[in-house]
């Protein structure tokens, strides 16, 4: 008898993604330190660049050692960033039994009884409850139809579009529909959505929806909607 482990589909960057990733990152921080004294030196002639003696600095590093130093550093902070990449995104593994989400090192578990409905909100992985509670909102890297399949073939409910969505409003500050502490940890989500601070942002969400309302975003706007009780 099969495993859940030998028939989980695994959604997220591919395999040449991640190579990519790793191998181009440091690539172009090769590059960039090669030729950084090169761009130093020209834009420290610009006469409306800030701080150009930094800049004088850094074009004046002509000798080998010099050179070596920022290739290799170049090398090294390309490939952070390429870890950094690739730990940051979204690593959806899915079985007849759950879903396995992992991102920043952390891993969260899904049991498939649980699960409402699953669909494609613009960037966002959306899986619901039956009491219509967001389970999950992830910013993903695959595409709808690889999402689409992979929970149709393993038995969980897809649907093209969020069930909800006719019954979402456009937040406004201190909106008389909503109760007082609503409105409170909304406008504060509203600044950290301005500060692209996510996850304050994403814990204010969570807050919202045990007050009883789930929040969706476009842009810096929030809109709103009632927990639907099964």
């Amino acid at each position: 008898m099969a495993t859940d482990e030998e028939t989980a589909t695994v959604l997220g960057l591919s395999r040449a993604a991640r190579a990519f990733l790793l191998t181009g990152g440091p690539l172009l921080g090769l590059i960039l330190g090669y030729f950084l004294p090169t761009i130093a030196a020209w834009l420290s002639q610009l006469p409306w660049i800030p701080m150009r003696g930094p800049l004088r600095l850094i074009a004046a590093l002509d000798a080998w050692w010099a050179h070596a130093a920022l290739v290799l550093a170049g090398m090294i902070l390309g490939l952070l960033l390429a870890h950094a990449a690739i730990t940051e995104s979204l690593r959806v593994t899915v079985t007849d039994r759950q879903l396995l989400l992992e991102r920043d090192g952390k891993t969260r578990t899904i049991d498939r009884t649980l699960v409402s409905a699953v669909f494609v909100d613009g960037p966002d992985l959306v899986v619901l409850d039956r009491g219509s509670r967001q389970l999950v909102r992830e910013r993903h890297d695959s595409t709808a139809t690889k999402i689409a399949q992979a929970v149709r073939t393993h038995g969980y409910p897809w649907t093209d579009r969020d069930p909800y969505e006719q019954l979402y409003r456009r937040w406004v500050r201190d909106s008389p529909d909503l109760p007082g502490p609503v409105n409170a940890v909304l406008a504060a989500r509203e600044i950290a959505l301005r500060k692209k601070e996510r996850k304050d942002a994403t814990e204010l969400r969570d807050e919202v929806q045990h007050l009883g309302y789930v929040i969706r975003d476009e842009g810096h706007r929030q809109y709103w909607r009632p927990l639907i009780r099964s």
